[in-house]
């Protein structure tokens, strides 16, 4: 193996040296948060909980590319300032602070997904994950249609506007249509799957 080679694959072990425990930290505060997110929003008898982790991978894939694309570029940066380049070096303590705030809205968004969606019959109100903000909230009175489409997709109209919810199964969508449909006046369009 030539002496290139074998410094390329150096750095490579040293950042996923360094990358595998910030990885670990981040996955334990997504989990914190996601503890502090279900005592929020799972806190009545008339709470209902669908969770679906599959359904929301493209949200939790990018949020975990973007924690590990944001520490590489902060390390990245963080080197190259502290090997000569000084006067960077408060950039690069901007630059933390600044990727500090972009991952907290990262591990959000995972703890969001692992909660789910949220039904609050009490409170009146649907609690789903969105990429950002985390959740989006949407009084159920205020629900006025109700479509499935592709088999497990769910979309919800109002005075909000639109958005789509998306289920990984029939079960999980139709037990949300159902605690949506037993607490609000919404309209059920009729359509073949």
């Amino acid at each position: 193996m030539s002496k290139r080679s074998e410094k390329e694959a150096r750095e490579n072990a040293d950042l996923v040296a360094l990358l595998a425990p910030a990885l670990t930290v981040t996955a334990m505060l997504s989990y914190f948060q996601y503890r502090g997110f279900k005592k929020q929003f799972l806190s009545g008898a008339q709470v209902k909980r669908i969770d679906d982790p599959e359904a929301h991978t493209p949200i939790l894939v990018v949020s975990t590319l973007g924690i590990v694309l944001a520490l590489w570029g902060l390390f990245a940066f963080a080197a190259w300032a502290f090997r000569g380049h000084a006067a960077f070096i408060p950039v690069a303590a901007l630059s933390a602070y600044a990727v500090w705030l972009l991952i907290n809205r990262l591990l959000a968004a995972q703890a969001a997904c692992l909660l789910g969606v949220v039904v609050d019959q009490q409170a009146g109100a649907i609690t789903f994950p969105t990429f950002f903000p985390a959740f989006k909230t949407v009084p159920l009175a205020e629900i006025a249609q109700i479509t499935r489409e592709d088999g497990n997709k769910l979309h919800i109209a109002g005075e909000f506007g639109s958005y789509s919810l998306r289920f990984s199964d029939k079960r999980r969508r139709d037990e949300c249509i159902y605690l949506l449909k037993s607490r609000t006046g919404a309209k059920m369009l009729a359509e073949l799957e």
